[in-house]
């Protein structure tokens, strides 16, 4: 099973749940829909199997109940998509979790190294292009550029593209930290961290994701997506978590946001310097109704003629159109 983002996923387990009893009687009684029905015949006795199995819940493994041959999910789990982790576990242990590759249209970058976690390590290839990099934290010019030899395991590099298609060192924006090497070539092997701009201080994608994470699971509830815009309904703005959650919302979930604050002051100097500096104010968090973010995703689609497998909504959106869009899906602020 084959996906860009484990989101698109997650989509498909809700549109499943939410169908579940014409999905089921679609495969019963024959009642296909225009073209279908010519590839597709009444089936009684699998339609009494997916009833006593019964839709996507909260059932550890019930993916490879319903698809038996089911070992291998592919897909990315990082980033932004990391929300959606504990969702994915209908898998079931038995179900080895991919990463299908870090890269861009213009070129692949890394591909899943096997031998380490196959859902969250890559290692570099040189298939599309040649791959340099600058040290981020380096206090040295950033036209000091790095070729693979020179990379330092634990240390976090933003990757430049030379391509044959005409990219000459092109910098993505991503920043990459260094696991390891490769015994057999001595390729570096990589993790996807976060975006190196677009947040409007100086917190990081990944720091935003694992404080919003670490939150909810205490306080509000899982999550199924979020995204971040700058809040400046009063000064000084605030970082605005605009969250999608299923079930039940926690009953302490007022105190998510001080939660949030508290984990970034932890985690980012920068955030908590702004913070003291009167710079920034206590993250806010907004609830959405369900559906949003596929909605969204729809919607963004069909403006651009993609594919929702093109489509993915950053951690922080900057986009005003966009923006607007979704706070007007607000249900519920804590």
């Amino acid at each position: 099973m084959s996906f860009v983002f484990a989101n698109a996923f997650v989509s498909v387990l809700h549109y499943i749940e939410d169908e579940w009893l014409l999905l089921v009687d679609c495969i019963e009684n024959d009642d296909l829909r225009g073209a279908l029905k010519k590839h597709f015949s009444a089936n009684i006795t699998r339609a009494a199997e997916l009833r006593n199995i019964g839709p996507p819940g909260v059932a550890e493994g019930w993916a490879v109940r319903v698809w038996p041959a089911l070992t291998k999910f592919t897909g990315i789990t990082g980033g932004i998509a990391a929300v959606v982790v504990p969702k994915v576990h209908v898998l079931g242990p038995s179900v080895t979790i991919q990463s299908c590759g870090y890269g861009s249209s213009e070129c692949k970058i890394a591909c899943p190294y096997l031998n380490g976690n196959p859902a969250v390590d890559l290692k570099v290839t040189m298939y599309d292009g040649l791959i340099e990099f600058v040290d981020v934290l380096s206090d040295e010019p950033s036209e000091r550029v790095l070729s693979l030899w020179e990379l330092v395991k634990g240390r976090h590099y933003q990757p430049i593209l030379t391509t044959c298609s005409g990219l000459w060192r092109y910098r993505l924006g991503d920043v990459i930290a260094v696991t390891g090497f490769a015994p057999d070539d001595g390729m570096p092997v990589i993790n996807y961290m976060h975006r190196r701009d677009g947040s409007p201080v100086d917190s990081t994608e990944s720091e935003l994701t694992s404080a919003i994470i670490s939150t909810a699971k205490q306080w509000i509830g899982q999550i199924t997506d979020f995204t971040v815009v700058r809040d400046e309904r009063k000064m000084p703005y605030a970082f605005g978590f605009l969250v999608e959650i299923e079930g039940v919302i926690g009953n302490d979930a007022k105190l998510a946001p001080q939660h949030t604050s508290e984990l970034l002051m932890a985690s980012s100097f920068e955030y908590g310097y702004a913070f003291w500096k009167g710079v920034i104010r206590k993250p806010t968090i907004r609830l959405v109704e369900r559906g949003t973010f596929e909605e969204f995703r729809a919607w963004k689609c069909d403006k651009a003629g993609i594919s929702v497998a093109q489509m993915k909504v950053p951690v922080v959106l900057s986009d005003e159109i966009s923006k607007e869009w979704f706070l007007s899906k607000v249900i519920m602020e804590l």
